[in-house]
Parts: structure tokens; C-alpha cells; sequence
């Protein structure tokens, strides 16, 4: 799950007033930023300050008075979280919030589908070939499973629960022309009677500890980000595809964090430019 680096949080926390004409309904919530992963992509910074349970409470408390509807749990790698973060699933469900968890799904526990309190799984799949999504996400699940592969599992395992999923692409030089292939693999699942909510692709943004080193390897132009995301949509026409070249700004989709002890919006942080919002599907 992407997160937030350390020079774009500020100083002081930030009061986090209602948006004029905002249409924000989802918020990504980063308990912490820690991820046992090396994605060559990641935008996360390992300075990122972890929540407490109470803050996570105290979160809540301001998404209701905001009016938010859905609560994504991510981080980092919220799994890894030091804290439960089932217990955190399971206050928000207990609030009313559809609930998501953004994972990269190496340690979901035995029988997790059947965790009521997640509504929705995010997972990334960044390559239609096994060694494209491995070379972007080293180190995976099992003693000698790729992560690849790990993925395709947790699809199907989802699947076969009928339980609903998000699939997130990073788009970048290395995948890029197997986006057709990816959305062969989704048109499949879902055929196969899979639940996928949505499909995003993010365009790859050379910051952070993966983006920043990794920009002259995986640095892809806008024009073929924008016809990456065409070829999607031809190729998977019935799928929901949400365009997303910057994945900090969107009309619907608000992210917190936890500085000094207080929480913090990045509507605030970073503010809103149109020109960069997600096409929301």
C-alpha cells in the first residue's frame, strides 16, 4: 500500500476542514510504514509515523464527523502493523464503515476470507508474467513462492469465498506492455465468477524509497501511461478501470496519518490540483 514521504508531511499537525464542493467519501487510513517488502516502485518513506490504537479510534471519531463512508486500512504494510490490525477492522465495521484492507497479502492468517470485519481486499498484481511482478515486488510469501504467485492464490482463494477485491497496478516501463495481459488475468477471474470491485492503475512516481532510486529504470511518459489505461479499457470493457496518475489527489478518496501524536489530512498536505485527479469510473 502506498504511502507518505517524510519531506511531504508537515511540521505541525493540520486541522482538517471539510473540502468546498468535495465529493471525498474514502479514506485511506496508513497505521504505520513499515513493510518487510522492497517494491522498486514503493513511494512510502520508513519515516512514517506509526498510529496507536487510541489514534486509530480517534481517526474514526473524525472520518464519522467528516462523513466519510469507507475506510481503507493501509500503510506500509498494515498486516505488520505492531498493534492488531484485525481489532482495527473490526472497530471500524463496528461503526458502519465499509471496510478495506490494502495488503500485499504475505501475512493474511489461515481462514482470513472468512474475517467479517474486511469488506473488501486490495491487491496489487504488477505483471501478467510472473518475472515482471517479482522484479517489481521482491521477496514474497511462502520459502520459495514468488510473490507472484502468492497473489494469483489470494485472488483465488477470494474467489472461491466469494468475497469482493480491488486489484492496483503501478504502471511503469517494465510492465507496461503487459497491461493487455493483466486484464486478460481479470476478465478470467471474473468470469470464473470472481468479485472484482475495481481495478486501478496508478502511474509509477519516481519519489520515495523504491520510486526515487529506481526512476531512470521505471520512469514512464504520460502518453503511454494514458495509452497503458486505453488498451485496459479496450481490452476489459466491462471491468471498472479507475485512472490514476497521481495517486495523492482524487475527488473521492482522502488519505491520514499520524504526526506528533495528532492526525493529519493529505488534502491538507498536498492540496487539490484537478489537473492530476484520478478519473473516478
Amino acid at each position: 500500500m502506498s504511502g507518505i514521504l517524510p519531506r511531504d508531511m508537515p511540521e505541525a499537525p493540520l486541522q482538517y476542514p471539510p473540502v468546498p464542493g468535495a465529493e471525498r467519501r474514502i479514506a485511506v487510513v496508513f497505521l504505520h510504514g513499515g513493510c518487510a517488502m522492497r517494491c522498486l516502485f514503493c513511494v512510502s518513506g520508513t519515516a512514517l509515523e506509526g498510529m496507536t490504537p487510541a489514534l486509530f479510534e480517534r481517526t474514526l471519531d473524525l472520518l464519522d464527523e467528516r462523513g466519510f463512508g469507507e475506510v481503507v486500512i493501509g500503510g506500509g504494510e498494515p498486516t505488520e502493523w505492531p498493534h492488531d490490525w484485525r481489532a482495527a477492522a473490526r472497530a471500524a465495521k463496528a461503526r458502519g464503515f465499509l471496510v478495506q484492507l490494502g495488503t500485499n497479502g504475505r501475512l493474511l492468517p489461515p481462514g482470513y476470507p472468512g474475517f467479517d470485519a474486511v469488506d473488501r481486499y486490495v491487491l496489487p498484481l504488477d505483471g501478467a508474467a510472473a518475472e515482471t511482478h517479482d522484479r517489481l515486488r521482491p521477496s514474497g510469501g511462502r520459502a520459495g513462492e514468488s510473490h507472484h504467485r502468492l497473489i494469483l492464490r489470494r485472488l483465488e482463494e477470494l474467489r472461491a469465498a466469494g468475497r469482493e477485491v480491488t486489484v492496483s497496478t503501478v504502471v511503469n516501463a517494465l510492465n507496461v506492455r503487459e497491461i493487455g495481459g493483466i486484464a486478460a488475468r481479470l476478465n478470467r477471474h471474473v468470469e470464473d465468477g470472481g468479485r472484482l470491485h475495481a481495478w486501478h492503475l496508478y502511474r509509477f512516481l519516481p519519489v520515495g524509497r523504491g520510486g526515487a532510486r529506481h526512476a531512470a529504470e521505471l520512469a514512464l511518459s504520460g502518453a503511454a501511461y494514458d495509452a497503458a489505461v486505453a488498451l485496459a479499457r479496450a481490452a476489459a470493457p466491462d471491468l471498472t478501470i479507475y485512472k490514476r496518475p497521481d495517486m495523492r489527489h482524487s475527488r473521492t478518496v482522502d488519505f491520514f496519518w499520524s504526526c506528533g501524536g495528532a492526525i493529519v489530512a493529505g488534502s491538507e498536505v498536498w492540496g487539490d490540483t484537478p489537473a492530476v485527479r484520478a478519473e473516478e469510473a
